[in-house]
């Protein structure tokens, strides 16, 4: 027994003592692994839209214009930085494909990481700061794509510029993007992350001529547009997490879906002008709904709107201040209640619809509205401000 206990002892002190020494060693080679680089980005053979994608598996991708003269097509710029243990005498080619490896097509740029080794424990304790910063011309037409596996994308438009088509992706990761005033997109937009946010603001005058699609598989989704034209309407998903679209004084060609499968969603229009009669329909699985709608001008078309939630609650805040539009609310429930509240001067209410007064007058333009739920609630808000 004596002796079993010693060599207890002396196996814990091995244990203890090669823990000791190996953090020991571990601070002691610690440090910061350095690379930057810069590239230049020129069509070997020039095109009227020139198509640019910019990859990483890890890190952040900033997109920029330019402030002043631009000799280049683009400008990449590459900052990477490692920390941790066990760093001595490492290069960044421990851990990324070197640079010469960067450019495996003459458009696409793509940081790529090597594969982890088990045994060295250089990438048991790393941490990664990596920033690609890309500058892009005001003069040049591009067809843009940016995926990050591990990181965010950042991009700001700048005043007037013209785009083609916009990929944006992240596996895991923020998309955060901005478009200018007077920036017009020719083709289509296509935001997406697959864990993480997604934001896009579009200003004054930016104009979608093809569609803009936005989805997140997890995380929140916000778009706001500000006077901001879209031609062929919005498409926007969210598998699990919250939408939130604001609109002030935008014009829609075509038709807003909105689908969110568990999560919330809550919209606010404000004097939306549409083109041609088209479809606002918003639904969720399990998750409230939240309408607000304040129309002061004309609305230009009829809108049938879906909003539709299995598990949930629907609220719809509707105001109208022009003598020529109009809604009719129709609500439906399995397990629940409906509630509408108005003014009998402005609404007929007449079983579980409700219909502004001059609703079926000539030459009206409408808000149909027809709202459903499983199991939850139905509350509507309604007046009509002639």
């Amino acid at each position: 027994m004596r002796t079993y206990k010693i060599a207890i002892i002396f196996i814990a002190a091995l244990i203890v003592g090669g823990t000791i020494g190996f953090f020991t060693t571990g601070f002691v080679t610690s440090g910061s692994i350095g690379k930057q680089a810069s590239f230049n980005y020129d069509p070997s053979v020039p095109t009227p839209v020139e198509s640019l994608k910019i990859q990483t598996d890890i890190g952040r991708i900033n997109f920029q214009y330019n402030t002043s003269n631009l000799a280049h097509y683009a400008t990449v710029d590459v900052d990477i930085s490692i920390s941790g243990l066990f760093m001595e005498e490492k290069d960044y080619t421990a851990f990324f494909v070197p640079d010469t490896e960067w450019w495996p097509l003459e458009n696409e740029f793509y940081l790529k990481t090597l594969p982890d080794i088990w045994f060295d424990p250089s990438y048991w304790f790393k941490s990664y700061d990596i920033t690609i910063n890309v500058t892009l011309r005001t003069d040049i037409v591009y067809n843009l794509t940016a995926i990050a596996r591990v990181g965010s994308i950042e991009m700001t438009t700048a005043n007037g510029v013209v785009l083609n088509d916009l990929n944006l992706e992240t596996s895991t990761g923020s998309v955060n993007f901005v478009s200018k005033e007077n920036t017009e997109f020719l083709g289509g937009v296509d935001l997406t992350t697959t864990t993480g946010s997604l934001t896009i603001s579009t200003l004054e005058n930016s104009t979608f001529k093809s569609s803009l699609k936005l989805s997140t598989f997890t995380g929140s989704l916000d778009l706001f547009g500000d006077t901001s034209n879209f031609e062929q309407g919005i498409e926007i998903d969210v598998i699990t997490g919250s939408m939130d679209i604001n609109l002030t004084s935008c014009v829609l060609g075509d038709s807003l879906i909105g689908s969110v499968i568990t999560g919330s969603i809550e919209i606010y229009t404000d004097d939306i002008l549409y083109t041609q009669d088209c479809e606002l329909n918003l639904m969720t699985t399990t998750g409230s709904i939240t309408v607000n709608i304040n129309q002061t001008n004309d609305m230009g078309a009829n809108i049938t709107s879906i909003i539709q939630t299995t598990t949930g609650s629907i609220d719809v805040i509707y105001k109208d201040y022009v003598i020529d539009v109009g809604a009719q609310f129709t609500s439906s429930k399995g397990i629940g209640s409906i509630d509408y509240i108005f003014l009998p001067a402005e609404f007929s209410h007449l079983s579980d619809v409700l219909t502004s007064v001059n609703y079926n007058e000539p030459y009206m333009n409408t808000y149909t509205f027809v709202c459903t739920v499983n199991t939850g609630s139905i509350n509507v808000d309604a007046r009509s401000l002639k």
